[in-house]
């Protein structure tokens, strides 16, 4: 119980972090998209900015690639999958990768950019699975926030 409340502790913390690195990016995109805002008026005074996506349709679209995902695995074993995939794979790696390996492997093409969220969370739960059941194990973290998985030997 004690590991599963230290595990939670950790993803908290790991959490904030993330929210907190992109504050810090939006305010850096916002700045960017001003600037480019000002001189876009410059050259076309009429110029008005579209109106962003609205909450709903970005809610649809998550859902369509969480669906779309689906349709993908469909009678497919996403733990041969993730097994298959580390036990190739040389260094550690993230769960981020094996879903780009699964994308290309799978030919999505230009889908795979739209999928890679949903993808990754759907291996994400695999991983947690595995390394419940003591078949994977964490081997440290890449770029000081996403986990390294191998299998355990």
């Amino acid at each position: 119980m004690v590991e599963v409340l230290d595990e939670l502790k950790a993803k908290l913390v790991e959490i904030d972090g993330k929210m907190e690195e992109l504050r810090r990016e939006i305010v850096v995109l916002e700045a960017q998209k001003s600037a480019f805002e000002t001189v876009i008026r410059v050259y076309d005074p009429g110029f008005e900015l579209a109106a962003p996506p609205s909450k709903a349709s970005r809610a649809s679209s998550r859902e369509t690639a969480s669906s779309r995902v689906t349709e993908l695995l469909k009678g497919r074993n996403n733990r041969h999958i993730v097994l298959d995939t580390l036990r190739r794979a040389e260094p550690p790696t993230t769960t981020a990768e094996i879903a780009d390996k699964f994308a290309n492997e799978s030919d999505l093409g230009s889908e795979a950019s739209r999928l890679e969220s949903a993808l990754t969370s759907r291996f994400s739960a695999t991983l947690n699975g595995l390394v419940k059941q003591g078949l994977v194990r964490q081997a440290g973290t890449a770029h000081g926030r996403r986990h390294l998985w191998e299998i355990s030997r």
